[in-house]
């Protein structure tokens, strides 16, 4: 089984409260690869531009990602994004955004990778997404999640790509401004009108909430005493997230639930360092200790 990962590898500039750090690693694909390998083999789809630096690309080399997709345009230049983060660092500015190659790119999958198990549909055009998900053959299950630019830019667009997915993940923010509510259940419950079987609403240091026709799953978040950088956390929950369901051999509700703990737990590590760094050092055995401490965080009794 084989997870294919499509948006955007990028270079980030981010700024939060204590440090400012310049020509980072980064991009929506970039944490999400990097958080399924942890379970099971990548495909990374993306472009960058030819002023991509080489080292950039050897951090993600070595691992259980094919790069046969992260293609190099000729005198392209590499998406860049740029971010300020306040005090709390939940809330950010968004300083700009250069789509670079990502204007215009056209993706188109390698030989063979019709056949990927699972597909997480990282922020970009919502056409290119769905049409991303319209090559595969027969995807076990697919993910969609986007930011504010596209939003802004193409909602239409990106409310019909949702509808085509098996899941739809996005930030509490973005959830409520889709919805137009300020209630999240609300807003997860009206995500669900037209197609999608799951909505993950991802609520920051405060952990994810799930909600299908059927359910309404609340994790918490890992109660760290220091965050460096919430920079692709929400990619890395989706990467671990896809990640794990890809290994198990049926998709049921207890195993969604598993798996939304999986992907809280890999976010929780991608937040200790910045852009990508905490997870290019992650072991899987570090993600498994920590899945039983959450486990035993949120255990309780029955009371009479």
């Amino acid at each position: 089984m084989t997870l294919l990962v499509a948006g955007w590898v990028a270079i980030d500039e981010i700024e939060t409260p204590f440090a400012k750090i310049s020509n980072s690693l980064g991009g929506s694909a970039t944490c999400a690869a990097l958080a399924g390998a942890l379970f099971t083999g990548v495909r990374l789809l993306a472009a960058v531009g030819e002023d991509f630096p080489a080292a950039e690309r050897r951090k993600l080399e070595g691992r259980r990602i094919d790069l046969a997709g992260l293609a190099t345009i000729p005198g392209g230049v590499t998406s860049r994004w740029g971010g300020r983060y306040h005090f709390d660092m939940n809330t950010r500015d968004t300083l700009y955004t250069e789509l670079g190659v990502n204007a215009d790119w056209q993706p188109r999958l390698p030989k063979g990778w019709e056949d990927s198990g699972a597909a997480f549909l990282a922020a970009g055009d919502p056409l290119l997404q769905r049409t991303i998900m319209g090559s595969l053959a027969a995807p076990r299950v697919t993910m969609v999640d986007t930011i504010k630019f596209f939003i802004d830019s193409a909602l239409d667009e990106l409310r019909e790509t949702m509808r085509q997915a098996d899941f739809v993940s996005l930030n509490e923010s973005e959830a409520r401004e889709i919805a137009r509510t300020p209630s999240i259940a609300r807003a997860g419950r009206t995500l669900l009108d037209g197609g999608p079987r799951g909505v993950l609403i991802k609520l920051g240091e405060y952990g994810a909430a799930f909600i299908s026709p059927h359910d309404y799953f609340v994790a918490p978040g890992y109660p760290l005493e220091e965050v460096v950088d919430p920079t692709g956390a929400g990619d890395a929950f989706a990467g671990g997230f896809l990640g794990y369901l890809d290994t198990v051999p049926e998709i049921t509700p207890a195993q969604v639930r598993r798996a939304v703990i999986y992907g809280s737990t890999v976010a929780s590590f991608q937040v200790e360092g910045y852009g990508p760094a905490r997870l290019l050092t992650l072991t899987r055995d570090e993600v498994e200790a920590r899945y039983l401490e959450f486990r035993a965080l949120t255990h309780f009794e029955a009371g009479k």
